[in-house]
């Protein structure tokens, strides 16, 4: 819940984003439905972020676990990308959550080929408690947001039913990083 307010304490420091990923990658692979398939598109030599680790860790397990539940039916694919990308004034205001300012950043994305969101379920899916599963608690996606707003980054979701999700979340750099 603390996280969900964006009041929990972090001990933020220079993070590669890269190197969590293919932590929580390894990880993931092994508590995973084994009908999902995994492909990374890791951008080399990202600037580093300023960031809590656990935190960032937080986001990619509790994306991943709902991407990889989201195909486990079909046995789809979940791409997970990294990058970076100049976010403008624009991009803010059609953001579905941000607390981040414009300019150069570095991205996690999150794709799925599952079954989809239509607008209404994505209007809901940051709302805590609220679940599309039989035996989910809502509090992922909530946790996702309040670690995004903590840490001043902004998320996009895409989704259409039926062809699967994207969740893209960006944080600024680190001082000094380009």
């Amino acid at each position: 819940m603390l996280a969900y307010a964006g009041r929990g304490r972090f001990l933020s420091e220079a993070l590669d984003l890269n190197t969590v990923v293919e932590e929580m990658g390894l990880l993931m692979r092994a508590t995973l439905p084994t009908g999902v398939s995994f492909q990374y598109r890791l951008t080399p030599n990202l600037p580093l972020i300023v960031a809590d680790g656990t935190q960032m860790r937080q986001v990619l397990l509790n994306l991943l676990t709902n991407a990889a539940e989201a195909t486990a039916a079909t046995g789809g694919t979940v791409t997970i990308t990294t990058g970076q990308h100049d976010l403008t004034l624009i991009e803010l205001a059609v953001a579905t959550f941000s607390a981040a300012q414009p300019g150069r950043c570095t991205y996690l994305e999150v794709r799925d080929t599952g079954c989809g969101m239509d607008a209404a379920t994505i209007a809901r899916i940051f709302d805590p408690f609220f679940s599309t599963k039989f035996t989910g608690r809502g509090l992922g996606l909530a946790a996702v947001q309040g670690i995004v707003r903590a840490h001043r980054g902004a998320l996009f979701v895409q989704s259409i039913p039926g062809d699967g999700a994207t969740f893209r979340v960006y944080f600024p750099l680190a001082p000094g990083a380009q």
